[in-house]
């Protein structure tokens, strides 16, 4: 039957009428066609069947626990219903959901028109968050299904926090998992959110991120991308103060057959201001990558220092990795820089650690690590930057240890 007439008879059987998913039917599923999918193909994806439910599901303490960090403070949601969520002074978690919810393009149509669940995590003013919140949307459905999650972070004037965000499927059934979060950031606020993305092979995703920021307010996401049949990130920054600063790093490292897709947007607004962006890829076996990012730069967006980098280790004949980096400039004094490069493991730098007496697949693993490690630099959280670790070393089959 396919995704499309699955969506297409819930909405006729639950009455869904807005103009979310009357704009979703407008367009349909984005094709090859489209410049913002040139490289990403959703037909495979969308023509398996799905349903669309409210089923609920019981997972033990011991199953969340297997999933967590278990750090800090964690909400924790089961089949999209709230399972968990802590009290922390300051801080208001709710799970209410939210009217008029705004779209851009069809996909973030359609998690509009049908989305139900997911939180809203609002930081009073002067808040500094000291643990961090760890996020968990566990899935554990009995039949394929496609589910939104529509999520809202707030931080009001000189709040901090530092969030982990993950979303698995524990069924063996295929999830297709739709999830838009936006976010809103005060003045002289501070957030680092980081996207654990170690998917298994039954999850598909596509994840939109949407950071709105005033001025001096600082915004760091890390994605760590090392599994996933089919993965899309959406990360947009809107610069709407000066003197703002937008951060974002990437580690990809995919095997078998598996695609990855990371488009990043950042619009320059106001004068002063800074975004850092540095995506790390590493492409095994039949993997595939997709790298787009586009930095715009508006004419009063002068005094700009705008870098971006997107660096590649092809490891198998078969992988392949499709980058195209941007730059849209409409003003005169800024500094602005975008690179990409593509490539293997330096031989010379193998011979002279082999000539060490390290065995070729240990001399692979180090500079392999030393590649990615400038990315996870970027974790201020160590016990994640210590499990982003251990994933790399399952990912790549070795022990970096060494």
């Amino acid at each position: 039957m396919g995704l499309l007439n699955s969506i297409e008879k819930y909405c006729h059987e639950n009455n869904v009428e807005n103009e979310a998913i009357s704009s979703f039917f407008k367009s349909g599923f984005p094709t090859t066609k489209n410049e913002e999918w040139k490289y990403t193909s959703l037909k495979k994806v969308v023509s398996e069947d799905y349903q669309i439910n409210k089923e609920e599901a019981e997972i033990t303490d011991e199953e969340i626990k297997k999933q967590s960090l278990n750090i800090g403070d964690k909400i924790v949601f089961i089949n999209g219903f709230l399972h968990k969520k802590p009290n922390i002074k300051g801080v208001t978690i709710e799970n209410n959901f939210f009217d008029n919810l705004s779209f851009e393009d069809p996909i973030t149509a359609l998690n509009s028109g049908l989305a139900e669940h997911g939180f809203k995590i609002s930081i009073d003013k002067n808040v500094v968050v000291e643990s961090p919140i760890e996020i968990l949307f566990l899935n554990k459905y009995n039949s394929n299904s496609f589910v939104q999650f529509r999520n809202k972070i707030i931080l009001n004037e000189n709040a901090q926090v530092k969030i982990v965000e993950n979303i698995q499927n524990l069924s063996e059934n295929l999830c297709f998992v739709n999830n838009v979060t936006e976010i809103s950031l005060s003045k002289n606020s501070n957030l680092e959110l980081n996207k654990l993305q170690n998917y298994s092979s039954s999850q598909n995703t596509i994840d939109t991120t949407n950071v709105n920021q005033q001025e001096k307010s600082t915004s760091t996401i890390n994605t760590m991308l090392f599994g996933g049949t089919f993965t899309r990130n959406n990360l947009n920054f809107f610069q709407n103060g000066q003197n703002c600063e937008s951060n974002m790093n990437g580690i990809v490292i995919l095997s078998n057959n598996e695609l990855g897709d990371n488009h990043t947007y950042v619009d320059h607004k106001k004068e002063n201001c800074e975004s850092n962006e540095l995506y790390k890829g590493i492409y095994l076996e039949k993997s595939k990558g997709v790298f787009n990012g586009k930095i715009m730069v508006r004419p009063d967006a002068q005094k700009i220092n705008a870098f971006q980098a997107n660096n590649n280790l092809l490891l198998s004949e078969n992988s392949s990795i499709n980058s195209k980096p941007q730059l849209e400039i409409y003003a005169d004094d800024v500094k602005c820089s975008h690179g990409c490069t593509i490539g293997q493991l330096d031989e010379d730098a193998l011979f002279y650690l082999r000539t060490r007496g390290i065995s070729k697949e240990d001399a692979s693993a180090i500079l392999t690590f030393a590649f990615a490690a400038e990315a996870m630099d970027k974790i201020s959280i160590e016990p994640l930057g210590k499990m982003v670790k251990n994933l790399m070393e399952d990912k790549l089959g070795v022990n970096l240890s060494i």
